[in-house]
């Protein structure tokens, strides 16, 4: 916890949450380095899905990201239910990344 929040008190990441009276709904982060930032964790309660809360955190990491002058900003979608939600704010799919596993 007193790391993650020295990386906060420097700039080095940046949390957004929405919440309603009874908690976090959603919640996501950017970790900036230079001039290029990825948004990652962007997560939303089963219970709050479908009213745009993870589109809304996205939008409000790359407004922060563009004010600190952020020149690239990237993710990676789960899926493509989840891309349509970043494309709905902006991103373009560029790539699909893939992890490789000893047989």
């Amino acid at each position: 916890a007193d790391r993650l929040r020295a990386l906060i008190r420097d700039g080095r990441s940046v949390y957004v949450v929405a919440e309603d009276e009874h908690g976090v709904l959603c919640s996501g982060g950017h970790n900036p380095v230079g001039d290029v930032t990825e948004i990652v964790g962007v997560g939303t309660l089963p219970s709050a899905r479908q009213r745009g809360l993870g589109a809304a955190v996205a939008d409000t990491l790359v407004a922060d990201a563009v004010r600190r002058g952020i020149e690239v900003i990237f993710l990676s979608a789960d899926d493509d239910a989840v891309a349509r939600v970043y494309e709905r704010v902006g991103f373009r799919r560029i790539g699909t990344a893939c992890a490789a596993l000893p047989e």
